[in-house]
C-alpha cells in the first residue's frame, strides 16, 4: 500500500492537510488540464513526452508556465519516492488558481498544480490482452478541442460509465459515422497490412501510448500507418482492431456493439505489437 500524499505546488502533503481555495477555477469551471504518467517498476514511463504534451495543454488555454519542465520531472520523482509507488500512474492537474467567479480570466492569475499517486495492478490487464474485449459504440458530443487534456470530461464520464453498465471494457465515440477515438485511448485498425487511425487532429486524444505504436513500433515491423477515420462496419470487416492507452496499453477488441470482429480471434499483428510494446516499457523502466 502506498502513502496517501499529494503534491500542491511543489509540496508533498499528507492527503487531509492539502487544501485546494474553493474559488478555485478547476472547481468552478474546469478551468485547467491534467496529464497521467504511467508508472512500471518506480519509474515513470515516457515522462518528457508526457510533459510535452501537459505544456501543451497548458498553453492552448493560455494558463501562465510557472514550472519548468525539469522541475515536473523532478516532482515526478519526489512524488514516487515520497508514496514508495512501484506500479500505477501519477495524475498532474493544473488549474488557472483562484478566481472571483466571474468567467474572465482574474487579473493576477497564480496556477494551481496538483499531482498524487495511483497504485494499479496491472497482472488483471493480462487476460483481456489475450483473450480481447467487448465494446460498445457512443455518438461522440464532446467540445471540438479534444486535442487539449481538458478537466472538462462529463461525456467521457457519462460514455465510461455506459460501458460498465453494459458489461463492456471500453466505449467507442462515433462522430459522423467516423469512430474517433475511445474514451481512455486510441482505436486502431488492421486492414490489408495496413494501420489505420484516426488522424491526429483536434477531434481525438493524441496519446503518448499511441504515437509510441504509430511512431515506433509499426515502423519497426515495416508497416505503414495510415492516419485516415474508418466507420464501425469498416472496423468490423477488419482483420484486427486493437486499443492502445496508458490504462491499458494493447488490448485485442474481438466485438464492437455485440458483433464479431475477426472471428474473436486476436490477431498477430496485435500480438505483435503488445510484445513490443511491453519490450520498450522493460528497456525504459527495468526493475532495480
Amino acid at each position: 500500500m502506498i502513502k496517501d500524499l499529494i503534491l500542491v505546488n511543489g509540496e508533498i502533503l499528507e492527503r487531509s492537510k492539502a487544501v485546494i481555495a474553493f474559488g478555485d477555477r478547476g472547481q468552478q469551471f474546469g478551468d485547467g488540464v491534467f496529464e497521467l504518467v504511467p508508472v512500471y517498476n518506480g519509474r515513470c514511463f515516457a515522462l518528457l513526452p508526457h510533459m510535452e504534451s501537459l505544456f501543451a495543454s497548458v498553453m492552448s488555454i493560455k494558463i501562465p508556465g510557472i514550472y519548468t519542465v525539469e522541475e515536473l520531472v523532478e516532482f515526478h520523482e519526489g512524488l514516487i519516492a515520497a508514496t514508495g509507488l512501484e506500479n500505477g500512474e501519477i495524475y498532474t492537474q493544473v488549474t488557472r488558481g483562484h478566481g472571483n467567479g466571474g468567467l474572465a480570466f482574474p487579473d493576477m492569475m497564480v496556477p494551481q498544480l496538483t499531482m498524487f499517486a495511483v497504485e494499479k495492478d496491472r497482472t488483471c490487464l493480462q487476460e483481456v490482452q489475450e483473450k480481447g474485449v467487448n465494446v460498445i459504440t457512443e455518438p461522440d458530443q464532446r467540445w471540438q478541442r479534444c486535442d487539449i487534456n481538458s478537466l472538462n470530461r462529463l461525456p467521457e464520464v457519462l460514455a465510461k460509465q455506459k460501458a460498465i453498465v453494459g458489461k463492456a471494457f471500453e466505449t467507442l465515440f462515433v462522430r459522423d459515422t467516423k469512430i474517433t477515438e475511445a474514451v481512455e485511448g486510441n482505436l486502431m485498425v488492421v486492414k490489408d497490412e495496413i494501420i489505420w487511425t484516426h488522424p491526429a487532429n483536434n477531434l481525438i486524444h493524441n496519446t503518448i501510448a499511441g504515437r509510441l505504436v504509430k511512431e515506433r513500433l509499426v515502423p519497426d515491423m515495416g508497416m505503414q500507418v495510415l492516419e485516415k477515420a474508418c466507420t464501425v462496419d469498416f472496423a468490423l470487416g477488419a482483420e484486427e482492431v486493437f486499443l492502445v492507452g496508458p490504462h491499458y496499453e494493447v488490448v485485442p477488441v474481438t466485438k464492437i456493439d455485440r458483433k464479431f470482429v475477426a472471428n474473436k480471434q486476436v490477431g498477430a499483428v496485435t500480438k505483435k505489437i503488445q510484445a513490443a510494446f511491453k519490450n520498450f516499457i522493460a528497456k525504459e523502466c527495468p526493475k532495480k
